[in-house]
C-alpha cells in the first residue's frame, strides 16, 4: 500500500500521514517511506517534532499521549483543531436534521451511538486494565520496574494490542501514591472505633540493598453488637533501621507512628522478636507489657539445640545419608520399598531450612528404615558409611521431642483467633510433658531436651519485675478463654490472684464508665427551675439522716457504697464465667465470646485489653514455613524509597492469615509425583 507524503521531512526521512487518515493527530506523525514514496514498515510511527519512534497497534491512542506527554504546545494545537472539527461536524450534522428525511437521521444516529459506546468501552477496558496493573504490583510485591521489562510489554500486547500499561514514572510519581492514600484512609476508617491495641514489630533486612527495616502493625480485638466480635490487623508503618543510636531511632520512628495513626494511649503492648534495641525502645516508650514472641522463641531455642556438637554431627551425618541416595543408588531404593511394601517417595533434606524441615528429614528416614538399611547393606558404595542401630535411635529420640513442636506450630498458624491465651498451656506442656528428662533418654537427647527447656523457660520465667509483668498478663489473657479458665498448671493461690486481677481491672472499667456517665448527666442537666427549689427535698433528706442516732453505723459515703456495689457486680459477673460450661479445646473462644458478650456487663472489655496482644510478631505461617523466605525475596526487590508504600499496600491487601505461596507447594508436588513413580514435568 502506498501514501503520497504529506508533510515536511525530518532528518532525512520522507513521512506520511496514515492514507485512511481522519484524525489531525496525523499532522505530527507519519510513516517512514521509500524513494518511490511506499511505507516501509506499517508498526513504526515517527513524531515529526521529535523524530522519536512510536509503536502503532491501529489506533492513535499513543499518538495523543505522546504529545500530551512530551509537546505540550503541539498538543494544544491538536485539541484546539479537533474542538473546531467537532463544531464543523457539530454544525453539518445541525442542518441536515432539518433537510434529510427521518429515517436517514435515525440510521446515523444510531451509528454514532453505536461509535460512542465502542470508544467508551475500550476506554472502560483500558482503565480496569491499568488498575489491574497496579493491583499486580501492589499486591504481588513487585518493583514498579516490572513494567519496563519486554515480557511483561508482551504479555499486555498479547492480552490487548491496542494497551500501553503505565509507565514507571507514572506509578512513581502518580498511582502508587493515590493508591497509597486511598488504603490509607480505609485503615484510617477501620482503627476510629478501636479502644485497645497491641502492636508487633517485624524486623526484616533487604540483603540486596544491605538495609534494615521494621514493619510495625497493629492489632485489635473489636466488638459489633450485630456481628460480634472481630479481629484487626493492618500494617501501618515501616522504617528504616539506622546502625547509629538503633534503640532511639526505633523510639521515635515508633512514637511518630503511634501520633500519625492517633493510637498513643491505645497501645496495651508490644510482641517482638527480642532484639535488644526494639525491647529498649518499648521500654522507653512505657509501653505497658513487652511480649516475647513464642515463634522467634522456637526457632532460637531449635537453633541452638541443633548446634550441640554430638546433634550437630549427627544431623550432618542424615543429609549424608540422604545426599547418597541419588542416583544410582536411588534405583536400589526403589526396588527395596516395592519389596517391603512401602511408600516409594524419596528422602528430604533439610538444608539452608528450619527445623520442621530437620523434622521431615528425621521422619522420612524413619518410615523408611527398613528400605535404606537393606540398600545400604546390598550396595557396593557404602563400605565406608555406615547408619546403625544407635544411629537410628538417636533419630527417633530427636523425632519424638520435635513433634509436638511441629503440633503447637500447626495448631498457632492455623487460628484464625487471637492465640495469647494459648502461650502459657503451650508452655506448660512443653516443658512439663515433652522436654521433661525420661529414663531411657539418650545423651544427646537430653542434652537436646535441656537446652530448649532453658530457653523457654529464661525467656517467660518469673525472676526479673518484666517477666512478672508478662506472667501475670498471660494468666490473665488465658482465664479469659474459655477452653483454658480452669488453669489447672496453676496452683489454688495463684489462680485466686488471677481472679482478684480479673476483678480489679473490672472494676476500673465500671469506674471509668459511671465516670463518663456522670460527666455527661452534668452536661445534660438544664431546667427552668431554681436551683434551691431542686435541691430542697435532697437536703431536707439530708438533714433527717443526719439527725437519726444510726446514722454513724448503717450510712456509709457514697464513695464506699459505689466501690462496694462494684465489687460485688464484678464478683458476681466473675461467678457467672465460671460456672458456664468449658469449651472444647477445638472450638473457637472468640465465636464463644460473640455469643455470649451481652451476659458479660465488662469482661468483654477486659477481654479486648488482653487478647489484642498477639502471642507472634509476625503471622505463624511465616515462621514456620519457607512462606516468610518467599516474602524475604519479595521485599528484597523493592526500591528504598517505595518500601513503606509497597508494604502496607501489601500487607493491608491480603489476609493476615493468607500465607504466600512457597516452596513447599512445589515440594509437594514433587513428593507425590516421586511417590507415584513418575517424573515431575
Amino acid at each position: 500500500m502506498e501514501g503520497k507524503s504529506s508533510g515536511p521531512s525530518c532528518s532525512g526521512l520522507n513521512l506520511v500521514a496514515h492514507p485512511r487518515a481522519k484524525s489531525k493527530v496525523w499532522k505530527y506523525f507519519g510513516f517512514d517511506t521509500d524513494a518511490d514514496g511506499c511505507i516501509l514498515h506499517w508498526k513504526r510511527i515517527y513524531c515529526r517534532v521529535c523524530m522519536s519512534q512510536i509503536a502503532y497497534s491501529g489506533n492513535t491512542s499513543n499518538l495523543s499521549y505522546h504529545l500530551e506527554k512530551n509537546h505540550p504546545v503541539e498538543f494544544s494545537e491538536f485539541v484546539k483543531s479537533n474542538t473546531d472539527q467537532m463544531r464543523e461536524a457539530f454544525a453539518t450534522a445541525f442542518s441536515r436534521i432539518k433537510t434529510e428525511p427521518l429515517g436517514l437521521h435515525v440510521q446515523q444516529q444510531s451509528q454514532d451511538t453505536n461509535l460512542r459506546q465502542s470508544l467508551g468501552y475500550e476506554n472502560r477496558r483500558h482503565n480496569d486494565l491499568t488498575a489491574a496493573v497496579i493491583n499486580f504490583i501492589c499486591e504481588g510485591l513487585y518493583p514498579v520496574s516490572v513494567v519496563e521489562e519486554l515480557t511483561f510489554k508482551t504479555l499486555m500486547s498479547t492480552v490487548d494490542p491496542g494497551y500501553s500499561p503505565p509507565s514507571k514514572s507514572d506509578l512513581v510519581v502518580k498511582m502508587l501514591p493515590q493508591m497509597y492514600c486511598r488504603t490509607r484512609d480505609m485503615v484510617f476508617s477501620e482503627l476510629s472505633g478501636v479502644v485497645n491495641c497491641g502492636v508487633t514489630t517485624d524486623l526484616w533486612q533487604s540483603q540486596t540493598q544491605n538495609r534494615t527495616y521494621i514493619s510495625l502493625s497493629m492489632h485489635s480485638v473489636n466488638y459489633n453488637n450485630t456481628t460480634g466480635f472481630s479481629m484487626t490487623n493492618k500494617c501501618l508503618k515501616t522504617f528504616e533501621v539506622q546502625e547509629d543510636n538503633t534503640a532511639e531511632n526505633i523510639t521515635r520512628a515508633m512514637y511518630e507512628t503511634f501520633v500519625e495513626w492517633g493510637i498513643t494511649h491505645k497501645v496495651t503492648g508490644a510482641t517482638t522478636n527480642g532484639s535488644v534495641d526494639i525491647v529498649k525502645a518499648c521500654s522507653l516508650l512505657e509501653l505497658s507489657v513487652e511480649m516475647p514472641c513464642l515463634g522467634h522463641t522456637i526457632n532460637r531455642a531449635m537453633d541452638e539445640a541443633f548446634q550441640l556438637p554430638r546433634v550437630d554431627s549427627f544431623l550432618g551425618c542424615c543429609r549424608k545419608l540422604v545426599d547418597h541416595f541419588r542416583e544410582p543408588a536411588m534405583y536400589l531404593l526403589r526396588e527395596k520399598q516395592k519389596q517391603h511394601g512401602l511408600a516409594q517417595c524419596a528422602l528430604i533434606t533439610d538444608r539452608g531450612r528450619s527445623w520442621l524441615a530437620t523434622l521431615a528429614m528425621l521422619q522420612r528416614l524413619k518410615e523408611q528404615q527398613v528400605a535404606v538399611t537393606a540398600t545400604l547393606l546390598e550396595s557396593s558404595s557404602t563400605h565406608h558409611f555406615s547408619f546403625d542401630g544407635p544411629d537410628w535411635a538417636l533419630l527417633e529420640g530427636l523425632t519424638e521431642v520435635l513433634q509436638p513442636f511441629k503440633a503447637v506450630a500447626n495448631m498457632i498458624a492455623s487460628c484464625r483467633y487471637p492465640t495469647i491465651s494459648m502461650v502459657r498451656p503451650v508452655l506448660h506442656m512443653l516443658l512439663n510433658n515433652t522436654l521433661k528428662a525420661k529414663e531411657g533418654d539418650l545423651k544427646e537427647v537430653s542434652m537436646a531436651k535441656e537446652v530448649i527447656s532453658k530457653v523457654l523457660s529464661s525467656t517467660y520465667s518469673q525472676n526479673s519485675q518484666l517477666s512478672q509483668e508478662i506472667s501475670t498478663f498471660l494468666n490473665i489473657a488465658t482465664f479469659l478463654d474459655p477452653r483454658y479458665k480452669k488453669l489447672p498448671f496453676l496452683s489454688t493461690q495463684e489462680r485466686s490472684k488471677v481472679e482478684n486481677n480479673i476483678i480489679e481491672e473490672a472494676k476500673a472499667i465500671l469506674e471509668k464508665q459511671n465516670a463518663e456517665r456522670s460527666c455527661l448527666d452534668d452536661f445534660s442537666l438544664v431546667s427552668d427551675e431554681p436551683p434551691s427549689k431542686k435541691q430542697t427535698p435532697l437536703r431536707e433528706a439530708s438533714s433527717v439522716t443526719q439527725d437519726n442516732p444510726l446514722a454513724a453505723i448503717f450510712c456509709q459515703s457514697d464513695t464506699d457504697q459505689s466501690q462496694e456495689e462494684l465489687h460485688a457486680q464484678v464478683v458476681e459477673e466473675l461467678s457467672n464465667y465460671k460456672s458456664q460450661r468449658v469449651l472444647g479445646l477445638n472450638e473457637d473462644p472468640l465465636l464463644w465470646w460473640s455469643s455470649h458478650a451481652p451476659l458479660f456487663p465488662t469482661f468483654p472489655k477486659v477481654l479486648q485489653k488482653y487478647w489484642c496482644v498477639p502471642a507472634m510478631s509476625v503471622p505463624g505461617h511465616r515462621l514456620f514455613s519457607s512462606s516468610g523466605t518467599v516474602l524475604c525475596g519479595k521485599r528484597n526487590r523493592i526500591a528504598p524509597s517505595l518500601v513503606d508504600q509497597q508494604v502496607f499496600l501489601y500487607e493491608n491487601s491480603r489476609s493476615y492469615y493468607e500465607p504466600e505461596p512457597c516452596e513447599d507447594d512445589l515440594d509437594n508436588v514433587w513428593e507425590a509425583n516421586c511417590c507415584l513413580g513418575q517424573p515431575l514435568e
